[in-house]
């Protein structure tokens, strides 16, 4: 006669579960179930046993205690030896070879605008992860997550029994569920203190961020958030390190701008397009009407360096854009062209010298099938797609991470967006109608996210130039200039933006170097966006007033530093 086997299932989400154990049952399987559980499959027609049954008395405590037992954790964690089985024997205990098990809503408590650290306790679960965690090091068959019930159960039926890949496999995402739910509590009690996190490998990269740093991975720490990247298909080609982070950067980008608009052009979104390379924009540029404008735009921001560039979008990639977004148009230097997207006949000086944008990496909503077919098959791009794209919006995260040696800096997440209320003082600003302020937006956005210290110049809804990482202002200045005019850009008639203040507003020799402000005016700036901090601030405030240029002083706290 074959041995009957037991499985124990508590869990709080009882949706389902009645299937999973019937389906056990259907096996041949005895089924023991915890006070709450065991009620449900009863209901359900389900021969169960009450946990209380086999530890001989009921939940007590006020529900605090109910499997928490050495009936319960022996049946977990005896040994298939002669030793542990006799012991077993003797003891009259009965061995577990599943447990089923879900936990308190602690996440959703902690969560809760009222949450305290009595309701928090309330919700922290003991027994549950104490039972999965012994499950695992009995290497039993764990399951912790809905998502594993099928495939017990299907290679139950095949084989009778579930394979030793499988058990790992749950042996080892049991142990991360019950880590994470352990971390989860000492981040809310401990405020901070102990603060990380927990991931689990979504798949492996193309490559590292060198090929000698390969294997590299995408993790996800299980988030809900619709632009997590876990929630990104990969369409075609598999993408490296280097794709990611500059796609990450990119996406930073993409929702700052696009709320940004919502809260200066009374809650509406433009298309929006933006070229990144090396974690930093070489293009971005937006349209009210036409999606393709904005993609041309935003790859004609610097034509030279978007060679290998990673594309986002906030919009499909129809066949039409697929075309647009995969070879240099002919019509592309035409003057009704030029005057349509630039304002000015022969507005590029620098004519793009290839036949093919070459594009790396393309994340946008979707793509249509010719798309797929153009960009993916053919050029061996990496297409990725996520529709929470078509309505980008800034992370919740409250707080940002970054790795150092031996452990990782910790600070409040930027949650500043450019608008009236942050501005202290403008000068000029009557000067700007509508088109300068989404000018200004596009280079303020680039500016908080690029690596810094960092100035951009952008003008007709396009970023046209970007000066970033460099040590002082002036250089930033300088560097954005010339990475304007290399592009084929005028910058008269352009907005800046400055993640920091201006040390000084004029040179103080006829010898010294312009100082920025003064490249700027003398480059044909119309205005742009500054903090308004540093010892000669009122100096600083005194010039653009007197070029009559629109700078808007934002308050000093709002600084853009990034990327250090």
């Amino acid at each position: 006669m074959a041995e009957v086997k037991t499985a124990l299932i508590s869990v709080y989400a009882k949706e389902g579960i009645d299937v999973f154990a019937k389906k056990l049952v259907d096996r041949g399987w005895q089924i023991l179930a915890s006070g709450g559980t065991a009620k449900f499959l009863e209901s359900a027609g389900i021969p169960v046993k009450d946990v209380a049954d086999l530890i001989g008395g009921a939940a007590i405590l006020g529900h605090r205690v109910v499997t928490l037992s050495r009936e319960v954790h022996a049946g977990l964690l005896s040994r298939n030896i002669p030793e542990d089985i006799a012991e077993m024997e003797r003891l009259g205990l009965t061995r577990i070879d599943l447990v089923c098990c879900d936990f308190y809503p602690l996440v959703e408590e902690i969560a809760k605008p009222g949450a305290t650290t009595e309701s928090v306790i309330e919700k922290t679960d003991v027994g549950g992860p104490t039972m999965v965690h012994s499950g695992a090091k009995g290497s039993r068959i764990v399951i912790c997550d809905p998502d594993d019930r099928q495939m017990v159960i299907d290679q139950l039926e095949a084989a009778g029994d579930v394979d030793e890949k499988t058990r790992q496999h749950l042996r080892a995402k049991a142990e991360a569920v019950v880590a994470a739910y352990c971390l989860d509590s000492a981040r809310f009690h401990g405020a901070g203190e102990f603060d990380g996190f927990i991931g689990r490998v979504i798949f492996e990269l193309a490559y590292g961020e060198n090929r000698d740093q390969s294997p590299a991975y995408l993790y996800s720490t299980g988030t809900d958030d619709p632009l997590a990247w876990d929630k990104f298909e990969v369409v075609s080609g598999l993408p490296g390190f280097i794709n990611m982070a500059d796609g990450d950067r990119t996406l930073q980008i993409l929702c700052l701008m696009a709320e940004a608009y919502r809260r200066n052009f009374e809650g509406k979104v433009p298309f929006i397009a933006i070229a990144c390379k090396h974690g930093n924009p070489c293009g971005a540029a937006v349209d009210w009407n036409d999606p393709k404008t904005a993609l041309t735009k935003a790859l004609l921001g610097d034509h030279i360096a978007v060679m290998g560039a990673e594309v986002m979008t906030n919009f499909v990639i129809t066949d039409e854009l697929a075309q647009n977004l995969f070879g240099v148009p002919s019509y592309l230097f035409t003057d009704e062209l030029a005057q349509n997207l630039f304002g000015a006949s022969s507005y590029l000086s620098v004519r793009v010298n290839r036949e093919l944008w070459g594009v790396d990496v393309v994340f946008a909503p979707g793509f249509s099938e010719e798309a797929i077919k153009l960009l993916g098959k053919k050029e061996r791009r990496r297409l990725l797609a996520n529709p929470a794209l078509a309505n980008p919006v800034m992370s919740g995260d409250e707080w940002v991470i970054r790795p150092v040696r031996g452990g990782f800096l910790r600070q409040k997440a930027s949650r500043f967006v450019f608008e009236s209320a942050a501005v202290e003082e403008w000068t000029g600003q009557q000067g700007l109608g509508p088109d300068d302020y989404s000018s200004l937006i596009i280079a303020w956005a680039v500016t908080w996210r690029a690596s810094s210290n960092t100035v951009a110049l952008a003008k007709r809804h396009m970023l046209i130039g970007l000066g970033c990482g460099q040590q002082d202002r002036i250089a930033c200045v300088k560097l954005c200039l010339d990475r304007a005019e290399r592009a084929g850009h005028n910058p008269t008639g352009s907005l800046f933006a400055s993640d920091a203040f201006f040390p000084y507003a004029r040179r103080k020799k006829e010898e010294d170097p312009l100082e920025g402000p003064e490249l700027l005016n003398q480059a044909g700036c119309i205005g742009g966006v500054v903090p308004a901090d540093g010892k000669n601030l009122a100096e600083v405030k005194e010039f653009f007033a007197s070029t009559g240029m629109a700078v808007a002083f934002l308050l000093k706290e709002h600084r853009g530093f990034s990327g250090h």
